[in-house]
């Protein structure tokens, strides 16, 4: 499809004369998974960063698209919002050519950009104006572009873009109205459920993450009038230091620039605009890189935000090859949302830039059940244990990965488990993402070789063709066996019999130290302390869920070593992670001297 390879780059149109006006250089970036064109336009007071499908059928066309307008139509009227557009080739995969449409009065107008390729790196883009179907075209530019040789083989650069070019993120109002402006997006939830449901993300339906992030949202609307003020902050030195000249101390919370969020494909609408919400309201631009396995759910939210958030938020698409290049902009932070050996691989790239980052990562997220819990307790715990799985597929990083149970109440536990289970009827039958997550699960399953609760059989076993697994507990799976060696990820939970929390708290530092959530159900104060103080994770809850967790905006949500690093999702601590805090002294009345400015007499 037209030598993407080729049209990428930077182009700077050729002039006759320093009087021909501003400079005009345009950067393009023609990719074929997916098929897009990504362009880059500068010309005097234009500037504009726009990203469209390649296909022939017409779509809602940005706002920012009236840049084509003005550049390639100047004064054209008929050319109006609401405009639609697309993007396809022409003439044999020649021509990469631009339409841009709108209609008034029954009358439809369309401007028509050809791009074509020329010998000796040029490219040249002819433009015509025509109005209804039957009205001639009208050509209103063609010009000559050249490649440039500095920027050869680049093509548009989302974070010097944003950077340069953003829209203003520094002040306290300026930041409430990009969060506005969320809260519009937040508005087509519906547009994200459908593209979850067509990329198999479990759960499809959106519209409940969507009010999370809208509490989320009003939540940094009450902080961010104090965090945008100074805090002051006391004075130490000793009265000879001071040498009866006064300063004043305080913390500037300043943002730090651009920030880079990369998605993963478990949830990857929440976990695409969750942090960057909180990366916003510390006054950041942000791009987004969703997972490439989740394609409908990316185009969706780089259309929305296209739509919703120009100039503070773009979402850049595609694969390995994608976050390669953003991290090698030089970003001034990044988050990363994903599995271990990945952040590795993340970690090491950002640090050929110095980028600083957050890892949000996973692990081995443990249950301890202890003695002397009611019927009913043990019942809430098996429900939140299951439906949490079920609810997002066990595709879900703070999911209990294994129950710890005492033995006192082992089989009473198994047993309320059991039926909890064989009460979901149809909704055991879980679907994973792809292939891959499905294998995954079955190698699990047949490498454990223990006793599931409940058993699997007749219509709840493995199914190749929906790749679904059902619900499932494990019974005592030895130690040596995967399933108690690497994250789970999935629909199944082995259940082990400890003897208290001392051998529950011994096992987890053993197999999965550092979690991202434990999990720690008791009535006895001395357990919970002792859990409390000898497990280490990014959170821990007490007789509750992750929900209880991640539903309290004021709780900062991360991980510990292997789990993570930094806190980039909800609290006043997200708000510090992409904030510089600067520190600043002003002097009162007089220079501050020191030893080396010679101390006052």
């Amino acid at each position: 499809m037209g030598q993407t390879q080729s049209w990428s780059g930077c182009w700077q149109r050729v002039v006759e004369s320093e009087a021909s006006g501003p400079v005009e250089f345009h950067k393009l970036r023609v990719g074929s998974d997916p098929e897009r064109v990504t362009f880059e336009l500068h010309r005097g007071q234009w500037h504009c960063l726009l990203c469209g499908d390649l296909c022939e059928e017409w779509q809602p066309a940005p706002p920012d698209a009236s840049v084509f307008v003005a550049l390639y139509a100047e004064g054209a009227a008929g050319l109006e919002a609401p405009l639609s557009w697309r993007h396809f080739w022409a003439d044999g995969s020649k021509v990469l050519r631009t339409e841009i449409s709108s209609e008034a009065a029954g009358v439809k107008t369309v401007l028509r950009i050809d791009r074509q390729l020329a010998f000796g790196g040029r490219m040249t883009i002819k433009s015509q104006l025509q109005k209804g179907e039957s009205g001639d075209a009208i050509t209103q530019l063609s010009a000559p572009f050249q490649r440039s040789a500095e920027g050869a083989g680049e093509g548009p650069s989302p974070v010097a873009f944003l950077r340069a070019h953003g829209q203003p993120l520094k002040s306290l109002e300026d930041r409430l109205k990009a969060l506005d402006k969320v809260e519009e997006l937040l508005a087509e939830c519906d547009i994200i459920s459908k593209a979850q449901a067509a990329d198999r993300v479990v759960p499809p339906e959106w519209g409940g993450l969507a009010l999370m992030i809208r509490g989320g949202i009003a939540y940094y609307k009450g902080l961010l009038p104090e965090w945008t003020t100074p805090e002051p902050v006391a004075d130490l030195n000793p009265p000879p230091i001071k040498a009866g000249v006064e300063a004043d101390y305080a913390v500037h919370n300043e943002p730090k620039g651009v920030c880079i969020n990369i998605a993963p494909w478990n949830a990857p609408a929440t976990l695409s605009l969750g942090p960057a919400v909180s990366m916003l309201a510390a006054g950041n631009h942000v791009v987004i890189k969703p997972a490439e396995l989740v394609p409908t759910v990316s185009a969706a939210l780089r259309r929305l935000c296209q739509k919703y958030l120009s100039g503070y938020v773009w979402v850049e698409e595609g694969g390995k090859e994608v976050v390669e290049r953003l991290i090698d902009e030089g970003a001034d932070h990044l988050e990363f949302t994903g599995g271990g050996e990945t952040a590795k691989v993340v970690a090491a790239r950002c640090a050929k830039t110095l980028t600083p980052l957050t890892l949000e990562l996973g692990g081995k997220s443990p249950a301890f059940v202890d003695a002397g819990l009611s019927s009913d307790m043990l019942r809430n715990i098996a429900k939140e244990i299951t439906e949490t799985k079920v609810f997002k597929s066990g595709q879900f990083c703070c999911a209990h990965d294994y129950a710890l149970v005492h033995k006192s109440v082992f089989s009473e536990f198994c047993a309320v488990f059991e039926e909890v289970v064989k009460g979901l009827g149809d909704k055991r039958h879980v679907p994973l993402i792809g292939q891959k997550q499905y294998a995954s699960m079955k190698f699990l399953l047949n490498d454990a070789n223990a006793q599931c609760i409940p058993a699997m059989e007749g219509d709840f076993q493995p199914n190749d063709k929906e790749m679904s697994v059902p619900m499932t507990g494990l019974l005592s799976p030895s130690f040596d066996r995967e399933v108690l060696k690497r994250e789970i990820f999935g629909p199944i939970i082995p259940i082990l019999s400890v003897s208290g929390v001392e051998e529950a708290i011994d096992i987890i530092n053993r197999i999965g130290p550092k979690p991202l959530i434990a999990y720690c159900y008791t009535k006895e104060e001395g357990s919970e302390n002792a859990f409390v103080k000898s497990v280490p994770a990014g959170n821990i809850a007490v007789n509750g869920g992750p929900q209880r967790m991640i539903g309290n905006y004021a709780v900062s949500f991360g991980g510990t070593g292997p789990s993570g690093t930094g806190a980039g999702f909800w609290g006043k601590d997200a708000l510090r992670e992409f904030s510089n805090r600067k520190y600043v002294m002003s002097a009162k009345d007089g220079f501050a001297r020191s030893f080396f400015s010679g101390l006052p007499p």
